[in-house]
């Protein structure tokens, strides 16, 4: 009998010790395949195509390169167009997971030819800024917070525009919720953001792995803790605009699968600033600006005229 009771429990604890280790694997994988910028060589977030005559060929021969130290000792690199007639008026434009501030491009040729500055971050561990890990928009927005407070020391009446697309946006509104925000940033765009990353990494590994987010995600965000130094928890959009006081546009399409169109309404009801909403019927993800440029810039240009002194 005694035999056999250590049996059974010699079983169950080499069951929850394979358990275990299958659950660090998953962690560790899902971390190095989503945050790590080194995985499968990093290739898609260090460059982008210029072809002869496009509108990236035009930033990258308009711009100067901008340089900063980040919190935690990382050099960060920027584009930065001045305006062609001296202003206060600066756009900060924040790119997407994965992407770069060349995929911002259209965004700042027309903000330039409005008369507007316009600097571009290229984020940690994208393009030509160092770091490995991807924060998801927490550990960006400590950057976003540097790259202000960097304009508003050469130009202390700045009026600053924020606008950022999909983790750009989640980044746009996480900064525009912070005690930090000088008032200078006047206006936020927030194109295509998620909710939180809890919600958005869930949804990942439901459509791409058919995995529930128990216990993947919470055990995922302590490898991610431990190795990059946030928590998921942080990585929420939803509280910062609870908190802010920034006038803030929110953007979608309503096809969006990768960052459900249903995080929209999360975000705009949570919002205690000044705010409006634009919905982009047949948009998918990060689409709007394409599948309805006329639309898209009326209503941005007029909510941004709203709010700017």
């Amino acid at each position: 009998m005694r035999k056999s009771v250590k049996m059974i429990l010699f079983l169950v604890l080499a069951v929850f010790v394979l358990a275990v280790i299958a659950l660090v694997f998953a962690a560790n994988y899902m971390f190095t395949y989503a945050l790590d910028s080194q995985f499968g060589g990093g290739v898609d977030i260090k460059s982008f195509e210029v072809l002869p005559g496009s509108v990236e060929e035009w930033l990258v021969q308009n711009s100067s390169m901008e340089s900063m130290e980040s919190h935690d000792g990382l050099n960060l690199k920027a584009y930065f167009i001045p305006a062609a007639t001296e202003t206060n008026k600066y756009v900060l434009l924040v790119h997407g997971y994965k992407a770069g501030p060349l995929s911002m491009a259209p965004y700042a040729q027309h903000y330039h030819q409005l008369g507007w500055n316009v600097l571009l971050p290229h984020h940690r561990a994208h393009g030509a800024s160092e770091g490995r890990y991807i924060g998801m928009g927490w550990l960006e927005h400590l950057d976003m917070l540097g790259w202000i407070s960097l304009l508003t020391e050469k130009a202390p009446n700045a009026a600053i525009v924020m606008h950022g697309v999909s983790m750009g946006s989640a980044t746009t509104m996480i900064t525009t919720g912070s005690e930090q925000l000088p008032s200078n940033v006047k206006v936020a765009i927030a194109d295509c953001g998620y909710s939180t990353v809890t919600k958005e990494f869930s949804h990942q590994l439901k459509d791409l792995f058919g995995l529930p987010p128990f216990p993947i995600i919470p055990a995922t965000s302590l490898v991610t803790k431990l190795r990059a130094k946030y928590f998921f928890s942080q990585v929420d959009s939803v509280a910062a605009v609870t908190q802010s006081k920034t006038p803030t546009l929110f953007v979608h399409g309503d096809k969006d699968d990768f960052v459900p169109f249903a995080m929209l309404e999360e975000v705009y009801q949570a919002a205690a600033c000044p705010k409006e909403k634009l919905v982009v019927t047949g948009a998918a993800h990060a689409d709007s600006r394409e599948v309805a440029p006329e639309l898209y810039w009326e209503t941005v240009d007029a909510f941004v005229s709203r709010f700017m002194e």
